[in-house]
């Protein structure tokens, strides 16, 4: 008997199909076609489930993919993809043209000998189960796994709205193959569909994604499998490649979510970076990435900007987050003064006020986007004037921007993280930089070219050399700045103590400190298009290190199995080099006295 399946929108016929799957805990989404048919990576396209309404007007469900035990979840790039940025309206809403249904498809929780479903990991609101999805209407009867994320009971109302925010930002990065793929999302009206065994835990509330195998977290610490990649074990140049490998999928994924969707992650961190590993029966089989997790993403348009900001600060990981994602808002004193643009303060406070940050006094309600600060005057100046009545020593609210700076600053720390074999602390090397940072130089003239960093960098790594290999004076002191005589690298080193090469601290430094003339962005500018650069300088790292990136195409080489022993040999290496030039130091700093020559016994008197 066929089953009736709802509306596609409100033009569209109401087609039906053949219950094929006669499964009682199955979900049936549409998937629609026009002029041809779906691809077995195309996505709902929108449709519902069976028995779901469609809304209209009603926000798109969309989902994003997990940080869930490293279980991916995914997209479709079967979608229409995003109008261009700054593209014009259409004149009138044009008809849509009549659909026809050449698939439909089947999802349902794969159970163990017990019935129950098999979890794969849990989040902040959701869980991921291990599904099934059946083509119907196959001559093949299509079957592949896929990861269902469904939505916790009991979670905030915040933590309910970004499980909602992460559908609909989602759908807008479809259609880039480094970022987890969505199959089907929505609510199904089919009781039986959640197994009993946690009808009580989980909401009917889920989105159908694209199954993974591990998170980069996992591959790292061997949590999963059990087999764990160390990075340690690769030579620097090896594992230069094997970090790219990891990183240059997730900057292109991001390049593309920022100029193409206007979409920024905002959570950038192992744990939501998911791996396909290769099959190693196949021999051109490859590592894929992919990024997942837009829970807190952002979406901004000249029509809307969605966000759950407004309700709290942004969520994140301490290792990777950007210093205005770690303090997202904070309190100051301040006079304000009816009709005017222009706000007093009296308190002195580390973190910068910029542009686009938003202002606000407590139990108002209203909020006014700042133009500029000067902190020489304690000024802020409104974005439009202030509207309430004038009061002054009035406690108010600064709520800090998290756009797009804040992925690029993560990619950087990701980056060092990655680089360091692991065992680097991105926020060390922040806390490294920010006397840097907070350093006000020229802007023009010859020494403006100082304040930059390139020429920061340089001249650390010059410090650097000078310590390594001192030039000693008559007093056999180290010839030194007396500002560099307590200088400190350990932020420079590797985990196994080795110094990481200059060009690649460049770009770590370039994503990291955002103020800049050479910054790949400024920590204000929601706008940047950065990321191309930085993606661009990685592209280059191929080059500098003396390979062709298509000739590496991401192919997973297992940590070897003597991993220990080359890391114990490498450490006796490491010891006698330092032995050796310590032994060369002292030959070379010892007093040059005129030998002498040899003692000869005296010869006895002839008789």
């Amino acid at each position: 008997m066929p089953q009736t399946l709802p509306p596609v929108s409100s033009t569209g016929p109401v087609p039906t199909v053949d219950a094929a799957y006669s499964g009682d805990t199955a979900i049936v989404p549409q998937t629609a076609a026009i002029g041809h048919a779906p691809g077995p990576q195309q996505g709902h396209g929108g449709m519902h489930p069976v028995g779901a309404p469609a809304m209209a007007g009603a926000m798109p469900p969309a989902i994003g993919g997990p940080t869930m035990g490293g279980q991916g979840i995914g997209a479709s790039p079967g979608m229409a993809p995003p109008a261009p940025m700054g593209a014009p309206p259409p004149a009138a809403v044009q008809p849509r043209a009549p659909m026809h249904i050449v698939r439909s498809r089947a999802y349902s929780f794969i159970r163990d000998e017990n019935g129950n479903p098999i979890e794969l990991g849990s989040g902040r609101s959701g869980k991921a189960f291990l599904g099934e999805e059946l083509w119907l209407e196959s001559k093949t009867s299509f079957r592949r796994r896929v990861a269902i994320k469904i939505l916790q009971k009991g979670v905030t109302p915040e933590d309910g709205l970004r499980f909602q925010m992460e559908k609909e930002v989602l759908e807008r990065v479809q259609g880039h193959s480094n970022i987890v793929t969505l199959f089907a999302s929505g609510e199904s009206d089919n009781q039986e569909f959640v197994p009993p065994s946690i009808r009580d835990k989980v909401e009917n509330d889920f989105m159908v994604l694209e199954l993974c195998d591990m998170s980069l977290e996992e591959r790292l610490k061997g949590s999963r499998g059990g087999e764990r990649e160390e990075l340690l074990a690769y030579s620097p140049r090896d594992r230069l490649f094997r970090v790219l490998e990891y990183l240059m999928p997730i900057a292109s994924a991001v390049e593309y979510a920022h100029l193409a969707c206007n979409v920024c992650h905002r959570d950038i961190k192992p744990g939501n970076i998911l791996l396909r590993l290769p099959n190693p029966q196949l021999q051109g089989s490859t590592l894929d990435v992919r990024l997942a997790d837009f829970n807190v993403g952002k979406i901004r348009d000249d029509a809307q900007d969605l966000s759950v900001t407004r309700l709290h600060g942004v969520p994140g990981t301490l290792f990777f987050q950007a210093p205005e994602q770690e303090t997202n808002a904070f309190e100051i004193l301040v006079n304000v003064q009816q009709g005017s643009k222009e706000v007093t303060y009296f308190e002195d406070f580390y973190i910068a006020i910029a542009q686009n940050d938003t202002f606000e006094l407590f139990n108002r309600g209203k909020r006014y986007p700042v133009a500029s600060a000067d902190l020489a005057k304690r000024r802020l100046y409104l974005a439009r004037a202030f509207e309430d009545g004038t009061e002054n020593n009035v406690r108010a609210k600064i709520i800090k921007s998290v756009d797009r700076p804040a992925d690029i600053y993560s990619l950087g720390a990701l980056f060092y993280y990655l680089i360091t074999g692991t065992h680097g602390n991105p926020k060390t090397l922040y806390d490294a930089f920010y006397k840097f940072i907070e350093y006000d130089g020229p802007t023009d003239g010859e020494a403006a070219n100082q304040n930059t960093v390139e020429a920061y960098i340089e001249h650390e790594y010059s410090v650097i050399q000078s310590l390594r290999a001192p030039k000693v004076d008559e007093h056999n002191q180290p010839v030194l700045a007396p500002a560099d005589r307590f200088f400190s690298y350990k932020h420079y080193l590797d985990g196994n103590g080795e110094l990481i090469d200059k060009i690649i601290i460049k770009v770590i430094a370039k994503a990291m400190i955002r103020n800049k003339a050479d910054s790949y962005c400024q920590a204000s500018d929601v706008t940047t298009t950065g990321i191309s650069a930085f993606v661009n300088d990685l592209r280059a790292l191929y080059g500098g290190f003396g390979t062709y990136m298509p000739t590496r195409p991401g192919t997973l080489v297992l940590s070897p199995t003597s991993s220990s022993a080359g890391k114990r040999e490498s450490s006796l290496a490491k010891l006698w080099q330092q032995l050796m030039s310590r032994l060369r130091s002292r030959r070379a700093t010892a007093p040059r006295t005129k030998p002498q020559p040899p003692r000869t016994p005296p010869t006895p008197p002839r008789r």
